[in-house]
Parts: C-alpha cells; sequence; structure tokens
C-alpha cells in the first residue's frame, strides 16, 4: 500500500511541475505560453490514476472481509473521481487546464491523509445492491459539483482580470463566456445525479430518514434545493458574478456537511 501511495504521490507531481511552467507563462503573459501536448501528459495522468486506483484497492481491502468503507476511504474514492473526470474532460475542454494544480494537490493531500491516519471501519458494503447504487451516485454527485466549484473560482478570477484589465489572451486562458458555460453544464449534471442519489436513498433505503441518518438527508436536500436555485436564476434571472460564487460554495458546504460532517456540525451547534 505504502509503496503505490509513494508512486501515485510522484506520478501526480510530475503531471503538475509538467504543467506549472506553461500555466505561469500564460498567467504572466508570455506568448510564448501554450496547451502542453496532450499525449504525453495523458500518459502521465493515466498513470498517475492507475497507481492511485491500485492504492484505493488496497484500502478498501485493508478490512479482511467486504469493503471497508471508512471516512478516509470515500475521500479517497472522490479524489480519484474528480481527478478522474476532470483527466477525461481534456479531451474536449480547454478550460480545464488551470484547475488541474488544484485537482492534483486534492487527490495528493487525500492519498497523504489515508496513508498516515488509518480509519477504523463504520460499515460494509456486501450485496446490497440498492446500497452500491446509492453510494455511487452520491460519490459522483459530489465529484461533478466538487468540479463545478473549481470552475466558479476559475469564473470569478478571469471576470476580476477582465475588470482590472489585467487579462492575457493566451490559449492557456479560456474566455470568460466559454468557461460560464462550461460550469452551468457542470453544474446541471451535478443536480441530476444529486437528484438521483437522493431519490435511490428515499426509494431504496429503509434506513434513509432514521434518525441517526435524517440529517445526512436534510443537509443534502438543502444543497440540491441551493444548486437547483443557482440553475433557475441563471436561466430565468441570468445570475452572474458574485451570486453564483456565494450559491455555489454555500451548496458545496451544504453538501460537504451531509456527506462528512454533518453529526459533527450538529453536535457543535
Amino acid at each position: 500500500m505504502y509503496l503505490s501511495a509513494g508512486l501515485a504521490i510522484i506520478a501526480y507531481l510530475i503531471c503538475t511541475f509538467t504543467l506549472l511552467p506553461q500555466l505561469l507563462q500564460a498567467q504572466s503573459g508570455t506568448e510564448k505560453a501554450t496547451i502542453p501536448k496532450r499525449s504525453r501528459f495523458i500518459i502521465s495522468s493515466a498513470v498517475a490514476l492507475l497507481l492511485h486506483g491500485v492504492f484505493i484497492q488496497q484500502l478498501f481491502a485493508a478490512g479482511g472481509q467486504g469493503l471497508n468503507f471508512t471516512l478516509l476511504n470515500i475521500l479517497n474514492l472522490m479524489t480519484l473521481l474528480i481527478v478522474l473526470l476532470v483527466t477525461l474532460a481534456l479531451s474536449h475542454l480547454n478550460t480545464l487546464w488551470f484547475l488541474l494544480p488544484m485537482v492534483y494537490s486534492f487527490a495528493i493531500i487525500g492519498i497523504l491523509v489515508g496513508v498516515l491516519i488509518p480509519g477504523h471501519v463504520v460499515a460494509y458494503l456486501q450485496d446490497n445492491t440498492a446500497l452500491l447504487i446509492h453510494i455511487t451516485l452520491a460519490l459522483l454527485s459530489y465529484a461533478v459539483c466538487f468540479i463545478a466549484l473549481l470552475y466558479v473560482f476559475q469564473l470569478s478570477w478571469l471576470d476580476k482580470k477582465l475588470k482590472s484589465k489585467k487579462v492575457v489572451f493566451s490559449p492557456m486562458i479560456p474566455s470568460l463566456m466559454s468557461v460560464e458555460r462550461q460550469f452551468f453544464k457542470i453544474l446541471c449534471i451535478g443536480e441530476l445525479l444529486l437528484t438521483l442519489a437522493l431519490l435511490s436513498g428515499a426509494l431504496s433505503l429503509h434506513n434513509f430518514f432514521a434518525p441517526e441518518q435524517i440529517q445526512k438527508a436534510i443537509f443534502s436536500f438543502l444543497a440540491w434545493i441551493v444548486f437547483g436555485l443557482l440553475l433557475i436564476g441563471h436561466r430565468k434571472l441570468h445570475w452572474r458574478g458574485k451570486r453564483v460564487l456565494i450559491y455555489t460554495i454555500s451548496g458545496m458546504i451544504l453538501l460537504t456537511i451531509a456527506y462528512f460532517g454533518s453529526r459533527t456540525f450538529l453536535t457543535v451547534l
């Protein structure tokens, strides 16, 4: 496990340091800044993803029976899904290059936490198909919404650059409108997945509304409402700018509390 974790971190660092010089050139206004060669980058990313996948497989098998679904293991699985989705989308979207260092850093932190802070088993996924579907949809919805959050940060950065007239035209820097379009497309997909996750939980899991689980359902539903209001507000009222940033961050905070910290949050309150 330690070998695969170390190799995965090295692979992610290679990807990051391969990309950073070109991103810094683009941000500083260097005309030579170009989009990285996809073939070389995809190969190094594929190696990192493979090693990350091996590490997660070893984490989930550590319990010795069934799948070891600790909080830390779920976090690592989410980081892998986020990196995989972003890397796959690179073949169609040039707007993602600026997000990659953040995504890879997130993956490295997840691996380090998984290695240095081993968790205790909290649940096992065995032959429960309904639970498997619900967990898969929940993980995918969080991963996609997290990518949307990265997009909204990029959107805010570009907006500030344009207003300060410091923006530099480069193949590495996408237009504001293209980033905005991709953001709302991704958020719409995340909202759809979150809807399916909530429906699958409510219809298939007998303990979805149990006292020990109800806080997760409530915070997830609140996040679903916030994202839904943002999508409707943009479509009907043409919401943009800070309002989009605030709604997206608020929705992700609610979703994160629902998935990871609902019980802790309520205890603090």
